[in-house]
Protein backbone atom coordinates (compact mmCIF):
# COMPACT_ATOMS: atom_id res chain seq x y z
CA UNK A 1 0.00 0.00 0.00
CA UNK A 2 1.12 3.54 -0.95
CA UNK A 3 1.72 6.38 1.44
CA UNK A 4 -1.47 7.58 -0.07
CA UNK A 5 -3.94 5.19 0.42
CA UNK A 6 -2.22 4.83 4.20
CA UNK A 7 -3.30 8.46 4.75
CA UNK A 8 -6.89 8.38 2.85
CA UNK A 9 -7.12 5.03 5.51
CA UNK A 10 -6.06 6.88 8.42
CA UNK A 11 -8.31 9.52 7.77
CA UNK A 12 -11.65 7.05 7.24
CA UNK A 13 -10.48 5.52 10.50
CA UNK A 14 -10.38 8.66 12.42
CA UNK A 15 -13.97 9.53 11.00
CA UNK A 16 -15.16 6.18 12.09
CA UNK A 17 -13.89 6.74 15.84
CA UNK A 18 -14.84 10.52 16.01
CA UNK A 19 -18.81 9.18 14.88
CA UNK A 20 -18.77 6.36 17.21
CA UNK A 21 -17.94 8.68 20.20
CA UNK A 22 -20.65 10.68 19.61
CA UNK A 23 -23.04 8.55 19.11
CA UNK A 24 -22.27 7.09 22.52
CA UNK A 25 -22.32 10.14 24.34
CA UNK A 26 -25.83 10.99 22.65
CA UNK A 27 -29.04 10.42 24.26
CA UNK A 28 -29.66 7.83 21.84
CA UNK A 29 -27.86 4.90 22.80
CA UNK A 30 -29.46 2.06 23.99
CA UNK A 31 -26.98 1.78 27.39
CA UNK A 32 -26.70 5.71 28.25
CA UNK A 33 -27.24 6.31 31.84
CA UNK A 34 -29.98 8.01 32.34
CA UNK A 35 -30.01 11.33 33.94
CA UNK A 36 -32.27 10.81 37.34
CA UNK A 37 -32.99 14.24 38.71
CA UNK A 38 -32.13 15.10 42.00
CA UNK A 39 -35.32 14.92 43.97
CA UNK A 40 -35.41 16.01 47.87
CA UNK A 41 -37.54 14.17 49.73
CA UNK A 42 -40.43 15.31 51.83
CA UNK A 43 -40.23 14.61 55.25
CA UNK A 44 -43.07 12.75 56.34
CA UNK A 45 -45.08 14.79 58.71
CA UNK A 46 -44.10 13.26 62.28
CA UNK A 47 -47.05 11.49 63.82
CA UNK A 48 -49.02 14.16 66.74
CA UNK A 49 -46.93 13.14 70.07
CA UNK A 50 -49.29 11.22 72.28
CA UNK A 51 -49.71 12.16 75.74
CA UNK A 52 -49.44 9.39 77.96
CA UNK A 53 -48.92 9.08 81.72
CA UNK A 54 -45.92 8.19 82.48
CA UNK A 55 -44.84 6.18 85.87
CA UNK A 56 -41.99 6.95 87.44
CA UNK A 57 -40.56 4.65 89.45
CA UNK A 58 -39.13 6.08 92.74
CA UNK A 59 -38.66 4.53 96.69
CA UNK A 60 -41.35 6.71 97.73
CA UNK A 61 -44.47 5.41 97.90
CA UNK A 62 -47.17 6.84 95.53
CA UNK A 63 -48.82 10.10 96.85
CA UNK A 64 -52.35 9.57 98.05
CA UNK A 65 -54.88 12.10 99.14
CA UNK A 66 -54.39 13.48 102.38
CA UNK A 67 -56.37 11.85 104.83
CA UNK A 68 -58.32 13.14 107.70
CA UNK A 69 -57.91 12.34 111.48
CA UNK A 70 -60.46 9.67 112.35
CA UNK A 71 -62.62 11.27 115.29
CA UNK A 72 -62.57 9.28 118.51
CA UNK A 73 -65.60 9.34 120.48
CA UNK A 74 -64.69 9.89 123.74
CA UNK A 75 -66.79 9.14 127.07
CA UNK A 76 -68.06 11.76 129.16
CA UNK A 77 -66.37 12.42 132.17
CA UNK A 78 -67.81 11.18 135.05
CA UNK A 79 -67.28 13.84 137.73
CA UNK A 80 -66.24 11.66 140.88
CA UNK A 81 -69.27 11.88 143.77
CA UNK A 82 -69.08 13.93 146.37
CA UNK A 83 -67.97 12.75 149.47
CA UNK A 84 -70.85 12.26 151.69
CA UNK A 85 -71.36 12.71 155.38
CA UNK A 86 -71.36 9.07 155.94
CA UNK A 87 -68.00 8.93 153.91
CA UNK A 88 -66.75 11.84 156.02
CA UNK A 89 -67.37 10.50 159.34
CA UNK A 90 -65.55 6.93 158.47
CA UNK A 91 -63.04 8.25 156.67
CA UNK A 92 -62.27 10.54 160.28
CA UNK A 93 -62.07 7.00 162.25
CA UNK A 94 -59.91 5.06 159.56
CA UNK A 95 -57.22 8.11 160.21
CA UNK A 96 -57.76 7.57 164.17
CA UNK A 97 -55.34 4.33 164.18
CA UNK A 98 -52.66 5.25 161.09
CA UNK A 99 -50.92 1.89 162.23
CA UNK A 100 -50.67 -2.11 160.59
CA UNK A 101 -50.75 -3.47 164.05
CA UNK A 102 -53.72 -6.43 164.99
CA UNK A 103 -53.87 -3.75 167.81
CA UNK A 104 -54.45 -1.05 165.63
CA UNK A 105 -56.62 -2.83 163.03
CA UNK A 106 -58.86 -3.83 166.63
CA UNK A 107 -59.08 -0.28 167.59
CA UNK A 108 -60.47 0.97 164.79
CA UNK A 109 -62.38 -1.71 164.63
CA UNK A 110 -64.03 -0.70 167.62
CA UNK A 111 -64.60 2.38 167.10
CA UNK A 112 -66.46 2.07 163.20
CA UNK A 113 -68.75 -0.41 165.36
CA UNK A 114 -69.32 2.52 168.23
CA UNK A 115 -70.00 4.86 164.89
CA UNK A 116 -72.76 2.48 163.54
CA UNK A 117 -75.71 3.82 164.81
CA UNK A 118 -74.92 7.43 163.79
CA UNK A 119 -74.74 6.18 160.04
CA UNK A 120 -77.35 5.81 157.03
CA UNK A 121 -78.12 2.43 156.07
CA UNK A 122 -75.96 2.73 153.18
CA UNK A 123 -73.34 3.86 155.33
CA UNK A 124 -73.59 1.16 157.93
CA UNK A 125 -73.64 -1.68 155.06
CA UNK A 126 -70.04 0.12 153.86
CA UNK A 127 -69.10 0.53 157.86
CA UNK A 128 -69.18 -3.31 158.29
CA UNK A 129 -67.63 -3.97 155.32
CA UNK A 130 -64.59 -1.94 156.90
CA UNK A 131 -65.18 -4.06 160.00
CA UNK A 132 -64.96 -7.37 158.33
CA UNK A 133 -61.89 -6.24 156.81
CA UNK A 134 -60.24 -4.90 160.40
CA UNK A 135 -61.25 -7.99 162.96
CA UNK A 136 -59.28 -11.39 163.57
CA UNK A 137 -60.91 -14.00 164.32
CA UNK A 138 -60.15 -13.71 168.47
CA UNK A 139 -61.78 -10.10 167.93
CA UNK A 140 -64.73 -10.82 165.99
CA UNK A 141 -66.61 -11.15 169.22
CA UNK A 142 -67.20 -7.44 169.53
CA UNK A 143 -69.60 -7.65 165.81
CA UNK A 144 -71.95 -10.51 167.96
CA UNK A 145 -73.92 -7.62 169.96
CA UNK A 146 -74.90 -6.37 166.58
CA UNK A 147 -75.42 -10.18 165.05
CA UNK A 148 -77.91 -10.83 168.09
CA UNK A 149 -79.98 -7.93 167.35
CA UNK A 150 -82.95 -8.90 164.86
CA UNK A 151 -83.81 -5.94 164.19
CA UNK A 152 -80.62 -3.95 163.33
CA UNK A 153 -80.21 -3.18 159.67
CA UNK A 154 -80.63 -6.75 157.55
CA UNK A 155 -78.22 -5.75 155.07
CA UNK A 156 -75.32 -4.97 157.99
CA UNK A 157 -76.03 -8.69 159.45
CA UNK A 158 -75.53 -9.93 155.40
CA UNK A 159 -72.33 -8.42 155.19
CA UNK A 160 -71.19 -10.48 158.96
CA UNK A 161 -73.08 -13.06 157.67
CA UNK A 162 -70.52 -13.97 154.74
CA UNK A 163 -67.81 -13.06 156.33
CA UNK A 164 -68.63 -15.42 159.20
CA UNK A 165 -68.37 -18.10 156.02
CA UNK A 166 -64.78 -17.55 156.15
CA UNK A 167 -63.86 -17.49 159.74
CA UNK A 168 -63.13 -20.22 161.87
CA UNK A 169 -65.36 -23.55 162.62
CA UNK A 170 -65.13 -21.94 166.43
CA UNK A 171 -66.22 -18.68 165.68
CA UNK A 172 -68.68 -19.70 162.66
CA UNK A 173 -70.59 -22.41 164.38
CA UNK A 174 -71.98 -20.47 167.49
CA UNK A 175 -72.77 -17.67 165.91
CA UNK A 176 -75.01 -19.81 163.86
CA UNK A 177 -76.72 -21.03 166.64
CA UNK A 178 -77.12 -17.22 168.19
CA UNK A 179 -79.41 -17.31 164.44
CA UNK A 180 -81.50 -20.37 165.02
CA UNK A 181 -82.01 -19.27 168.71
CA UNK A 182 -84.18 -16.12 167.43
CA UNK A 183 -87.02 -17.25 165.02
CA UNK A 184 -87.24 -13.49 164.11
CA UNK A 185 -83.58 -13.18 163.13
CA UNK A 186 -83.01 -12.06 159.24
CA UNK A 187 -80.00 -15.10 158.57
CA UNK A 188 -82.32 -17.43 161.00
CA UNK A 189 -83.08 -20.40 157.67
CA UNK A 190 -79.61 -20.08 156.37
CA UNK A 191 -78.26 -20.38 159.28
CA UNK A 192 -80.16 -24.20 159.88
CA UNK A 193 -78.87 -24.49 156.49
CA UNK A 194 -74.81 -23.83 157.42
CA UNK A 195 -75.37 -25.95 160.72
CA UNK A 196 -77.11 -29.01 159.03
CA UNK A 197 -74.07 -28.97 156.15
CA UNK A 198 -71.39 -29.19 159.06
CA UNK A 199 -73.04 -31.35 161.55
CA UNK A 200 -74.98 -33.89 158.78
CA UNK A 201 -77.86 -33.52 160.44
CA UNK A 202 -81.25 -31.41 160.14
CA UNK A 203 -83.26 -30.47 163.70
CA UNK A 204 -85.52 -28.41 162.72
CA UNK A 205 -85.98 -26.20 165.80
CA UNK A 206 -85.26 -27.90 168.45
CA UNK A 207 -82.18 -25.78 169.48
CA UNK A 208 -80.96 -28.09 172.46
CA UNK A 209 -80.24 -31.01 169.67
CA UNK A 210 -78.43 -28.14 167.30
CA UNK A 211 -76.07 -26.72 169.79
CA UNK A 212 -75.27 -30.66 171.28
CA UNK A 213 -74.52 -31.75 167.97
CA UNK A 214 -72.29 -28.80 167.47
CA UNK A 215 -70.53 -28.58 170.68
CA UNK A 216 -69.95 -32.29 169.65
CA UNK A 217 -68.09 -31.33 166.10
CA UNK A 218 -65.90 -28.68 167.54
CA UNK A 219 -64.82 -30.89 170.45
CA UNK A 220 -63.81 -33.92 167.79
CA UNK A 221 -62.40 -31.02 165.38
CA UNK A 222 -60.62 -29.45 168.30
CA UNK A 223 -59.10 -33.43 169.21
CA UNK A 224 -58.00 -34.08 165.82
CA UNK A 225 -56.05 -30.95 165.77
CA UNK A 226 -54.27 -31.20 168.47
CA UNK A 227 -53.38 -34.66 167.42
CA UNK A 228 -51.46 -33.52 164.17
CA UNK A 229 -50.13 -30.94 166.28
CA UNK A 230 -48.67 -33.20 168.67
CA UNK A 231 -46.92 -35.82 165.92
Amino acid sequence: MNTRSVAIFAVVVAILVGAAIWFLNSDVAPHATPVVAAVTPTPKPLAPASNPTTTTKTNQSPQTAPQTAPVVETAPVTQPAAMTEDDRKIDEVLRLYPGNTDADHTNTAQSLINLLPTLTKDGQVECAQHVSNLLSDDEFKRVMPIWRNPSFNPDVIEVFATDLMNREHKVMLPAMLDAVRMPNHPYNEEAKTTLQVFLDEDYGNDVGKWEKAMKDFLKKEAEEESGVESK
